[in-house]
């Protein structure tokens, strides 16, 4: 009896070790499938937004709207394009974004309606694939002769939603320092549902 119960363990340890075995290779591509191009086309969509721009410490953030069109050029380059009215004045902006495997990091480009300055930007992916930090240096409001370092967050919520964050380093507070958010939601179309679906 002692024998048969020794031989039935074995036998049991042997089928949960065949069964993680044959598990392993099936997990594994989940592991290795957030590429940078898929985390880029994950952003892909209309979108309604809300900004939060902080004019003034002391004070609340203005809040205003604005939709964004991203799309993908070729299957490498991610392009965004902001647009709204605030008080009678437009605003659009171009974001690109994609990765260079030769320095293993995303790059990216900024303009915008408002100022005369091109920003680019380079940054990392998080190990859970949810969040691009992308860092840049450059002029401290407005004034080319001082620099501070700034950055911003894009983070996935889910598969119709995303924010952005632009931060400005305080270097006497050792502190990120948030002055623009935005808030995505994917646009739904004329029968309901989301755009990505279509």
């Amino acid at each position: 009896m002692k024998y048969i119960a020794t031989a039935f363990l074995a036998a049991a340890l042997a089928i949960v070790g065949i069964a993680l075995a044959a598990d392993e290779p099936q997990n594994q591509p989940q592991r290795q499938q957030m590429t940078p191009a898929v985390f880029l086309q994950q952003l892909v969509g209309e979108w309604s937004a809300v900004v939060h721009a902080v004019q003034d410490p002391a004070q609340d953030p203005y809040r205003f709207e604005g939709k964004e069109t991203t799309r993908m050029l070729g299957r490498q380059w991610l392009v965004s394009e902001f647009h709204s009215e605030v008080e009678g004045i437009t605003i659009n902006s171009i974001l690109t974004i994609g990765y260079d495997p030769t320095i293993e990091k995303f790059v990216a480009t900024y303009v915008n309606s408002m100022q005369p300055q091109l920003w680019t930007y380079e940054g990392t992916l998080n190990d859970e694939g949810t969040t691009l930090t992308l860092k840049t240096e450059g002029p401290f409001m407005g004034d080319p002769e001082q620099k501070a370092e700034f950055r911003v967050v894009i983070e996935r919520k889910g598969a119709d939603q995303w924010t952005m964050g632009s931060q400005i380093f305080v270097p006497d507070e050792d502190k990120w320092v948030e002055f623009l958010s935005f808030e995505y939601e994917r646009k739904e179309n004329e029968a309901g549902t989301s755009e990505q679906t279509r």
